[in-house]
């Protein structure tokens, strides 16, 4: 995370040139300077230089973001925004701290067991009192307008048991014998697929089965740390960081492979980052991030699974389009694995949409802080898949697939959604 120094010049290298304005799904609903990287970057500047306070309206400013990358991609000075952005939280969370909920939800994902994990099962068992069934949809619709839930927002019930503890994962959670000739895999589920869709979990070691290697699942990992990074707790981002370091280096594998694109970004990329600052760990952390595939990538490239044997074709095919989450497509430059995967599929017919990688709306926090902003945003999506005629949206991320529920059953859009592996 930028210090103080690296981030006056980080700003001062933006050149006001406008080009985050064209890219900016915030803005693009917003149409305001402050919701664009431009003018963040200049409040951000002026807040340093002693121009502004830290304000209200200047929090307000800094969380109305995705942190999706649009801007740092097609920045032509390369300015780090997204980085910018994370510093600038970073800073409120130092003088204002963590609202309570915040708190809470951090603690009890970076130590889920215990009370903590009581607490999670026991407001499973609550859902219902809060949340109503939405019969045809594949979810839970909110009665009440709550904080971080909101007014009629389509949410996934909590799993009754979560992936980790199921009876079939948990004979995986030893390390894969020695002299083992095929490949090793370790799966890391994150947060989206423990606790809310362990049929994604499922559906990957499923998928891994049938291409043929050896898995396990460390029992210790914890989250992945995104949620906290991204609303600028760096300390307990780190504290979770070395948590699943630790968790995975107990296990001699090949690869470590998640159906999480955001969690793929925090072990690939965030892990690095957070744990620079000892030479030996940051040893220990190169050869971890080393090993991190994403679930796509890891099929398609290392594995080779298009074509192996799996689902005989159907006789009506399935019509599937795609939707790139942010932190696969921007942050990890991984767009054709998916497509190829989900193309080669003998009971799909594959079909581009429109804007396939403008985001959905749901990251950096926004969805929590800011739903009204955050399903506006997602309302390009909605129609888009709309107009693709797609009977089915696949994605690669469990964060996008809550709130692209959301966005269809908000705007009307008759179209499933599901995971990648769910389809293979």
């Amino acid at each position: 995370m930028m210090n103080s120094e690296l981030l006056r010049k980080e700003i001062g290298r933006c050149v006001v040139c406008g080009t985050c304005r064209s890219v900016c799904p915030t803005t693009r609903v917003l149409n305001r300077e402050t919701s664009c990287a431009r003018g963040k970057l200049t409040l951000i500047g002026a807040l340093s230089n002693g121009e502004i306070q830290m304000s209200e309206e200047y929090v307000r400013h800094i969380k109305e973001c995705a942190l999706c990358g649009a801007c740092k991609d097609s920045c032509p000075n390369g300015v780090d925004t997204v980085g910018a952005f994370v510093a600038a939280r970073a800073e409120i969370v130092a003088k204002q701290g963590l609202p309570f909920a915040a708190q809470m939800i951090l603690k009890a994902l970076i130590d889920p067991g215990g009370l903590k994990g009581t607490a999670i099962k026991i407001a499973g068992a609550l859902q219902g009192l809060f949340l109503k069934d939405a019969s045809a949809e594949a979810g839970l619709v909110s009665r009440f307008s709550l904080p971080v839930i909101g007014g009629g927002r389509l949410l996934p019930p909590l799993a009754k048991q979560t992936f980790l503890e199921m009876s079939r994962v948990k004979t995986l959670a030893v390390p894969i014998a020695q002299g083992t000739s095929v490949k090793k895999v370790a799966f890391y589920a994150g947060c989206g697929v423990n606790y809310l869709m362990p049929q994604v979990g499922s559906a990957t070691l499923d998928v891994l089965e049938r291409a043929g290697v050896a898995i396990c699942v460390p029992p210790e990992q914890v989250c992945c740390g995104m949620p906290a990074y991204s609303m600028g707790d760096k300390d307990t981002a780190r504290a979770m960081a070395l948590k699943n370091l630790e968790a995975f280096e107990a296990y001699d594998v090949d690869y470590i492979t998640t159906s999480c694109a955001t969690c793929g970004h925090g072990l690939k990329k965030l892990f690095k980052e957070l744990l620079s600052d000892d030479p030996a760990l940051s040893r220990r952390v190169s050869a971890f991030s080393a090993k991190v595939r994403d679930i796509t990538e890891l099929l398609t490239n290392e594995l080779g699974f298009i074509g192996k044997a799996g689902a005989k074709a159907a006789e009506e095919k399935v019509t599937v389009t795609y939707h790139d989450p942010c932190h696969l497509n921007r942050a990890q430059g991984i767009r054709r694995e998916p497509r190829a995967l989900l193309a080669n599929a003998p009971s799909l017919s594959y079909k581009e949409m429109r804007f396939p990688c403008s985001c959905c709306g749901l990251g950096g926090g926004l969805s929590t802080t800011n739903y009204d902003l955050s399903i506006e945003i997602s309302r390009r999506k909605a129609e888009s898949i709309a107009l693709s005629g797609a009977q089915v949206v696949a994605t690669a991320c469990p964060g996008c697939i809550v709130q692209l529920r959301d966005a269809l059953h908000r705007y009307g859009v008759d179209a499933k959604v599901a995971h990648v592996v769910e389809l293979l």
